[in-house]
């Protein structure tokens, strides 16, 4: 009989590989006369998101947040915006305890 352990960690990868295939296809989509992209002022992202104007100046010279420059003018795309925004998730308890037992399953190897 198989361990139960090796087939959960099969599965898991089965689903992360899916996961992974998904996110390329919408990442690689070359059809972009459907996509309409929100563009924001400076002003609109500072209310959407209640930052301040000084906050989002340093980051946009430090280059941390991605930005548009068109002559003094700097816009930003809200679909970048909101992956930036998301790019740190902090992880759960509960997701620690899954990396840890997955990685002990696979040290037992």
């Amino acid at each position: 009989m198989e361990n139960p352990f090796e087939i959960i960690v099969e599965k898991l990868n089965a689903i992360e590989n899916r996961i992974t295939s998904i996110e390329n296809k919408l990442l690689t989509s070359n059809d972009t006369s459907k996509t309409v992209f929100e563009i924001m002022s400076l002003n609109q992202l500072c209310k959407y998101y209640d930052f301040h104007k000084s906050f989002i100046y340093k980051l946009t010279s430090n280059r941390e947040i991605p930005h548009y420059k068109k002559g003094k003018r700097l816009v930003f795309k809200k679909d970048e915006i909101n992956t930036w925004l998301l790019e740190n998730k902090i992880k759960t308890m509960d997701d620690l305890q899954r990396e840890a037992t997955l990685y002990s399953i696979r040290k037992k190897k």
